[in-house]
């Protein structure tokens, strides 16, 4: 028996949106309206991405600023996009990474914080791109979405070992991480990329029931149906085969017939969820039919599923 698997794949996008100007001695935008990244909730690969901070100073006696990049709104004492978007991401600069230059909380920039960045002289000093490095870890269960989060940028200008004034904010908004994570489904048997697998279940004994089990896999960041058809609906030795010998179906534990349907809410990552299909054929059938090859060839559909969430696990 042949099991076969049609599914879909989609991707995962990060972008930094830059926003209006505000006063200050100095201001802070995201570089890069395009910037994106492919996030894969089910992939082991955590990402780390490349990024721009412009830096202009808006006072002509600036010759520095430190800064720290805030997460105003945390969520469990931990960074996170948006609502429900994946947590414990963390920003570095690229030219110390030892600094920390991003937080959760009341921090303020101090001594021994913060990136900290020289202007150079005129009217040509008076912008600097800073290189940073967005991390964010592998693996989170992250539904379908658009994950917006506003930093917030705290900062004190210098006039060369002078400090200018107590240390000002720049609400989020110019400098912001808007994750998306479109719809993704993906589905195999046994390992990553097999979308065919084969229960054998050898020579029937007509005294007994014949049994056997593949395990198939969808990894989604939506809910999702999953329908069931086949070739015959019985098992058969050609297309011209008049004999039928008949088998029961049990998936997930959920006993199924060609034409079913569960409905399922989003699978955990990194993992997935198993949907185990088992065949089964009992031996009053098999004493029936004449003898031969057969076999029958099920298929699995996986697609999105419009409408309200179901509960979680899977139901018919």
């Amino acid at each position: 028996m042949k099991i076969v698997l049609p599914t879909g794949l989609a991707a995962l996008t990060l972008m930094f949106a830059p926003a209006a100007a505000q006063a200050g001695c100095a201001g802070f935008e995201s570089q890069g309206t395009g910037l994106s990244v492919r996030y894969d909730p089910f992939s082991g690969a955590p990402i780390n991405h490349a990024f721009n901070i412009r830096v202009s100073r808006t006072d002509p006696s600036v010759t520095a600023v430190r800064f720290i990049l805030v997460d105003p709104d945390p969520r469990g004492g931990r960074s996170q996009f948006g609502a429900g978007g994946p947590q414990g991401y963390d920003v570095e600069w690229a030219r110390d990474s030892s600094r920390p230059v991003f937080f959760s909380g009341a921090e303020q920039p101090n001594a021994t914080n913060g990136a900290v960045v020289s202007f150079k002289t005129g009217p040509a000093g008076d912008v600097v791109n800073e290189s940073f490095r967005l991390m964010a870890p592998a693996g989170q269960s992250v539904g379908s979405g658009d994950y917006y989060e506003p930093l917030e940028v705290r900062y004190v200008c210098y006039s060369g070992e002078e400090r200018l004034d107590a240390a000002e904010i720049q609400q989020g908004g110019r400098v912001a991480l808007d994750l998306e994570t479109p719809d993704m489904i993906s589905a195999f048997i046994g390992s990553a990329g097999m979308r065919r697998g084969e229960i054998d279940l050898g020579v029937l004994n007509p005294d007994q029931s014949s049994s056997g089990t593949v395990v198939v896999t969808a990894q989604s960041t939506s809910p999702y149906e999953l329908s069931v058809s086949s070739k015959w609906g019985v098992l058969r030795r050609g297309d011209a085969d008049t004999a039928g010998l008949r088998y029961s179906m049990r998936l997930g534990g959920v006993p199924v017939e060609a034409g079913a349907a569960l409905v399922c809410d989003r699978t955990p990552a990194p993992s997935g969820r198993s949907h185990p299909l088992q065949v089964t054929v009992s031996g009053e059938d098999v004493s029936a039919q004449p003898a031969g090859a057969y076999s029958d060839v099920v298929t699995l559909t996986f697609s999105p599923r419009l409408g309200l969430s179901p509960g979680a696990g899977c139901s018919i």
